[in-house]
């Protein structure tokens, strides 16, 4: 279809929904955000962005959970709750190190281009599971990982939250002999990069545009903000590599999550076929998480045909974190010698100044990457309301924090800029 086809049927449909004519300019139909002078001098919201800045943020967005208004960072990077919001120009802290660890691993780095939503679908053959539907997430097998024919009894995921390429680093002291490492440097795949979002992407296989998961808080089916995976939280979209995996052996796997946080879940999931409570936690608190594990391995963790699989978020600083990592090797290679262990990071901060973005009035909450409207009885303001609230918050200095703000839904038509 041509764009000059393609723009009359989106603007039929637009008339047929009611949708104001200013979305058309916000979604930059027909590439109106190019098409003359005016447009040079105020480009619309969202296709004003870098391609690559506005396709992490679309994989990070899912509406209807995501917030109402997204902005994005401008020269001063902007942390909120750790959380790095959407920059224009910086991309680095969407990089992470992603490690695969056990013999039937490949030594050596992978190709590139690799991002996280991969991790699952590469387990896959390790674990004898072949996952139904896979168009519905966008992740797919690594090529040169996992050595031809391998299995394992059992699949440790251990994510670094907070942590990027800088951290999670091979090679790790005290690796038993035939034990292989494949180091592979990887893309979270989306923006803002909240751990709970892009543990969800480790756990499914999919990004937060299939799984729904965009972040720590997200909108729930009643319009309230609530904890992803906590109380009145919607289910992820698709369903993760620990509940396929539990359908395929009729509940015979174990399955194990070492948590600090309930949005780890992500990492395993949590009955999403509807038969139950299917997952032992335990969580990890300020105890040695290596400890734990030695609980889990203990009680039967990889010990039979079964293949098992326990997730490990770890919450702590880079040498901390690195520690744990050590331990956690040591004990289940001791315990499962065929064992695979996957190490990852969740993307980091990038060293980013934590400033205070404003709450603009009549909004509910602010997360990194957006706002999330006020829906109570009485609210009044608008999604522009508060973007132009966002353009006009600067930092110390007077340099604008917000180098474009906009309603989300401007990113529905962003294949249109």
């Amino acid at each position: 279809m041509n764009t000059g086809r393609r723009l009359t049927v989106l603007l039929v449909a637009l008339a047929v929904i009611g949708v104001p004519a200013a979305v058309l300019r916000i979604g930059c139909v027909g590439n109106s955000c190019r098409s003359d002078a005016a447009a040079v001098a105020a480009p619309a919201p969202f296709c004003s962005l870098p391609a690559e800045v506005r396709t992490l943020i679309t994989a990070g967005t899912y509406a209807g959970r995501s917030p109402d208004v997204v902005g994005v960072a401008g020269s001063t990077p902007l942390v909120t709750d750790g959380v790095q919001w959407p920059s224009e120009s910086d991309t680095g802290a969407a990089s992470v190190s992603l490690n695969f660890v056990g013999r039937g691993i490949r030594s050596g780095r992978s190709p590139s281009g690799v991002s996280l939503d991969q991790v699952a679908p590469t387990l896959e053959p390790l674990l004898g599971l072949h996952r139904l539907h896979p168009e519905v997430r966008a992740g797919t097998a690594i090529t040169g990982v996992v050595q031809r024919g391998a299995k394992t009894p059992l699949v440790v995921l251990i994510v670094e939250k907070g942590l990027g390429s800088a951290g999670v680093r091979p090679p790790y002291p005290h690796l038993p002999s035939g034990v292989h490492t494949a180091e592979v440097h990887a893309a979270t795949g989306s923006v803002p990069n909240d751990p709970v979002a892009i543990e969800a992407t480790i756990g499914t296989g999919g990004l937060p545009s299939q799984h729904g998961i965009s972040g720590t808080l997200i909108r729930n089916g009643n319009g309230r903000v609530v904890n992803a995976f906590g109380p009145g939280s919607p289910q992820p979209v698709i369903a993760t590599l620990g509940d396929d995996l539990d359908r395929a052996t009729n509940g015979a796997t174990k399955i194990g999550l070492v948590s600090t946080a309930v949005g780890d879940a992500g990492l395993t999931g949590d009955a999403w076929y509807g038969t139950g409570p299917v997952r032992d936690r335990a969580v990890a608190g300020g105890t040695d998480p290596a400890n734990t594990v030695h609980a889990f391995v203990s009680h039967g963790w990889g010990a039979d045909v079964t293949p098992d699989l326990l997730a490990v978020a770890l919450d702590g600083s880079q040498s901390a974190d690195g520690g744990a990592v050590s331990s956690i090797l040591d004990e289940v290679f001791r315990s499962v010698p065929d064992a695979t262990v996957v190490v990852t990071g969740t993307g980091s901060d990038q060293n980013g100044t934590d400033e205070t973005v404003s709450a603009p009035a009549g909004t509910d909450t602010v997360v990194a990457g957006g706002v999330f409207l006020d829906r109570s009885e009485g609210a009044t303001a608008s999604a522009q309301d508060v973007v132009d609230a966002l353009k006009a918050d600067t930092g110390p200095d007077g340099t604008p924090l917000f180098a474009d703000a906009f309603a989300s839904y401007a990113v529905r038509f962003g294949r249109y800029c």
